[in-house]
């Protein structure tokens, strides 16, 4: 992510926080946990907050047979948002 920031050097960050990472996803294939995607949620944010660029965060995707993992999902974005920024 650094390479890539430091080459293309963004004024911000649009972040598609898509839940089909999950491994109950029946389209996805990287079959991320929940703890997984609360981890790559952390990291996106940590990494805009220490390089001071604003992000806008848009919830996405999910096609897991159990709607509850995909809301529990799309909180926990919103959840560690809200520790790191507030």
């Amino acid at each position: 992510m650094k390479q890539l920031f430091n080459q293309i050097k963004p004024d911000f960050v649009f972040y598609l926080a898509g839940v089909d990472v999950l491994a109950t996803d029946k389209l996805g294939k990287l079959s991320l946990s929940p703890q997984g995607c609360k981890k790559r949620d952390e990291t996106v944010f940590k990494y805009c907050l220490k390089n001071n660029l604003p992000v806008q965060v848009s919830i996405g995707s999910g096609y897991s047979a159990y709607i509850k993992d995909i809301v529990d999902a799309h909180c926990q974005t919103f959840k560690v948002a809200h520790q790191l920024y507030f």
